[in-house]
């Protein structure tokens, strides 16, 4: 009764509402510029989003190898208004900035670029057809089958439609085209190239995964820790050949080495908290030549997940403890353990994902809207949310009842094309979201 009262008197509803607003501007809940019909103008663009797509999905190239990638990127862009290039030792990627009509934030968006040495095997009329040679001389196919030309295409589209409003848009937009994610150097090498120094340095950087275990129309995003870091290890275990027959005059290091892969599998077992993610896996195994000579050495290799840095520096000194003390057990001659760190965990800022998911609710409707578990694989995006806050989401690409059967890095990897517009709608209404904040 009493609200209703003052809610109706002429004297305190101006002023009540003023400071209703006035609050929710301070928390970020609403912006204070008019969100535009980013539906509608997205949908203008969308045909020459297509276009694009098939372009990249058609002319792969590997890491570090993205020059045709380069040059179209640079093309499309150059056509768009609003757009300037920032010079840099890039490699074969590519930075530009789109300035906004109005003051605000400089905020980043990152795509990345290179393809994959798959053979693609579907049956689109844009399939890839192409072929490149690994450092190690072996002639391979190459195809976008993690969905990079997506995450190009979309970026692109996303772009034109926010430069279409330009002069209501508040800030700048910094725009990544970052080469050689597969490998994890692509980021690395252009912080080091100082792409966030001095005034380049956004206030936060986003990104979106394409993903098909995520049905088209839906949108995932998980908070905090999202990917894991990707370390790994070369091992070589030495011991002392000879005859099969004879296993007491020999020091036998095919055997070591599998005590070593179980006494691995139980690290993670009986020595990490249950509570911090950890996965050891031994993926290759080699040694000997002959079933019945005992070998002088046999080589593992590994990869190391985990999350948080406390477990990854646990678990590096776990293995190093197996590996030394099996040996010695035996009195086999000490292996050579080459240990590695490489792309670190993914952490995506708490704050920037319930601002996002906001978003997403509004765009596509909560039960559009769902949450995932933090994952094991790798990303190198993670390397620039160490620097500033950052937030990768997840966009879904399974066709209708495929989330189940479609994998990423797949000869069959086929996403649904209608993720690209809705793809770069959803995008340009986040990073609007961001720049008016």
């Amino acid at each position: 009764m009493d609200l209703m009262k003052i809610s109706t008197t002429p004297r305190y509803a101006p002023r009540g509402a003023f400071l209703f607003v006035l609050m929710l501007l301070i928390s970020g809940v609403v912006s204070a510029a008019e969100i535009p019909d980013f539906e509608a103008t997205a949908k203008e663009f969308e045909k020459q989003t297509i276009k694009d797509r098939r372009w990249l999905h058609e002319n792969p190239e590997l890491s570090n190898r993205e020059i045709k990638t380069q040059a179209y990127l640079a093309k499309a862009l150059a056509e768009i208004p609003g757009i300037t290039f920032v010079e840099g030792d890039w490699g074969t990627g590519l930075v530009a900035k789109l300035h906004g009509g109005k003051p605000g934030p400089l905020v980043a968006w990152r795509a990345d670029m290179d393809a994959l040495p798959i053979t693609e095997d579907t049956d689109l009329s844009f399939r890839s057809t192409c072929r490149d040679t690994l450092r190690d001389g072996r002639a391979v196919g190459v195809m976008h089958a993690c969905g990079h030309d997506l995450h190009m295409s979309i970026a692109l589209g996303a772009i034109r439609t926010l430069a279409a409003v330009r002069e209501d848009m508040p800030g700048t937009l910094l725009i990544i085209f970052q080469p050689a994610e597969e490998t994890g150097d692509g980021a690395h090498d252009m912080l080091a190239a100082g792409l966030f120094s001095g005034e380049n340095k956004p206030r936060c950087v986003l990104a979106f995964h394409d993903h098909p275990t995520i049905a088209y129309g839906q949108v995932g995003s998980c908070s905090g820790w999202s990917t894991a870091n990707v370390d790994g290890f070369r091992l070589t275990v030495k011991g002392q050949g000879g005859h099969g027959a004879y296993p007491h005059r020999s020091i036998d290091p095919v055997s070591l080495a599998a005590k070593m892969v179980l006494a691995f599998n139980d690290i993670v077992a009986r020595e990490i908290d249950v509570n911090h993610h950890a996965v050891i896996s031994v993926g290759r195994i080699e040694g000997g030549a002959k079933g019945n000579v005992i070998p002088d050495e046999v080589r593992i290799e590994a990869t190391v997940r985990t999350h948080d840095e406390d477990t990854r520096k646990a678990v590096r000194a776990k293995v190093e403890r197996v590996v030394r003390s099996l040996a010695e057990s035996v009195g086999a001659p000490e292996p050579e353990l080459n240990y590695y760190f490489g792309t670190p965990a993914g952490y995506n800022d708490p704050e920037l994902v319930e601002q996002a998911r906001a978003v997403f609710r509004r765009v596509l409707g909560s039960e559009n809207v769902i949450t995932y578990p933090p994952g094991m694989g790798g990303e190198d995006f993670s390397r620039y949310g160490q620097v500033v806050p950052g937030f990768q989401f997840r966009i879904g690409v399974a066709p209708p009842g495929q989330e189940n059967t479609m994998s990423l890095h797949s000869p069959q990897f086929n996403a649904d094309e209608r993720s690209v517009g809705l793809g770069m709608r959803l995008v340009a209404e986040v990073l609007w979201d961001q720049l008016n904040r």
